[in-house]
């Protein structure tokens, strides 16, 4: 394409895609594109590109916009004055409006779907302090016990032969059971991927990403085994369609009811754990401090692993990081921004009080 006509349409097409998302009511987003063309697209691009590329697609995709990146040096190089200005202001445009446009395509209009919470007929309310203190006390008891079903768990932390090599697969089936229980479409076969440099994701108070050009979620490499299905699961169910994180986090901790393996199960459910138990610490940490002191000591010992290995990774402009995801989710739509990462207690609070029949159909 045209330099002039790259960046002409790569406006028009964002102006429309922009406009499209202003004006389309959620359940035209749900019925036409969510459960339409985003669908279709998901078992198009699993099938012809994630199913057997064996390495996560992000590094061809860094491979091509470098050397895009190093082509458009050399032709800038070229020119002199105010054509060099000109130059580098229309490839900014052109490439502001593909991107854009490509985001909401691929996967950006999910955020103007129906919530989960209306889907399912839920009415969010946050939980009393002392509700709050019951219910991390609860799961604490109920990690205990998944902890003592993993064979050869013990006092120590656990590690990687804890965890089946297979988890990915076993993580998305257990979604892929979760999301159909609850009527949602499961074409295609979303990947989770580690991807390394280690900390790359860490180093920005993240463990993983999904991104739309990709189709595939990522994880942190440097993330222990111990945290990694939780962030699995939660990137896997930004691929099936949902934007917004707190209702992700929620299919991930529903996961963990339709996974068999044990270890699996403990993972998740210690991923929201420490969500819910850091509200308390928060408010109240000297009796946070406390009630830690009596968690059975194998759930300790994972907990101190997590955190020395999160140490080992220590953010890079976290105010910044704050600031700009912050005002991305706004942009979205998503009122809470930052925030919405603790919806999930409130999505989780809501399903406890009619969750008998989906416990009952596993």
């Amino acid at each position: 394409m045209h330099r002039k006509g790259f960046v002409r349409w790569g406006i028009v097409l964002a102006t429309l895609a922009l406009v499209i998302r202003a004006v389309a009511s959620p359940e035209w987003v749900e019925q036409y594109y969510s459960r339409g063309f985003f669908s279709l697209f998901r078992m198009f691009w699993d099938t012809m590109i994630t199913s057997w590329v064996p390495f996560a697609v992000l590094y061809l995709l860094f491979f091509v916009l470098l050397l895009r990146f190093i082509r458009a040096i050399i032709r800038w190089r070229k020119l002199k004055g105010i054509q060099r200005l000109w130059s580098a202001l229309l490839g900014l445009l052109g490439f502001s409006g593909w991107l854009v446009f490509t985001f909401l395509l691929l996967w950006g209009f999910n955020y103007g779907r129906v919530s989960v919470e209306d889907k399912l007929g839920f009415e969010l309310s946050t939980p009393s302090r002392s509700d709050m203190q019951a219910q991390v006390a609860a799961e604490a008891g109920v990690l205990a016990e998944l902890r003592r079903q993993i064979p050869g768990a013990d006092t120590l932390a656990l590690g990687s032969g804890h965890f089946p090599e297979n988890r990915e697969d076993l993580l998305r089936e257990g979604l892929e059971q979760v999301l159909t229980y609850y009527n949602y479409p499961v074409i295609g076969s979303v990947r989770g991927r580690l991807v390394y440099p280690k900390g790359l994701f860490l180093r920005f108070s993240s463990a993983g990403l999904y991104l739309p050009w990709t189709g595939e979620g990522h994880i942190d490499g440097g993330l222990l085994e111990l945290q990694q299905p939780y962030t699995m699961a939660h990137e896997m169910a930004h691929g099936y369609g949902f934007g917004d994180e707190g209702s992700c986090s929620f299919w991930a901790y529903l996961t963990a009811f339709r996974v068999t393996d044990p270890a699996l199960k403990y993972a998740i459910r210690l991923g929201y754990w420490r969500r819910l138990a850091s509200g308390w610490r928060r408010v109240a940490p000297e009796s946070y401090s406390q009630f830690r002191a009596t968690l059975d000591k194998g759930l300790v010992a994972d907990l101190e692993a997590i955190n020395e290995n999160n140490a080992a990774y220590p953010d890079i402009m976290p105010k910044f990081r704050d600031a700009a995801y912050d005002s991305y989710l706004k942009a979205q739509g998503i009122e809470e921004g930052m925030e919405n990462y603790s919806k999930v207690i409130l999505l989780v609070e809501a399903w406890r009080k009619d969750a008998d029949a989906f416990l009952q159909s596993n």
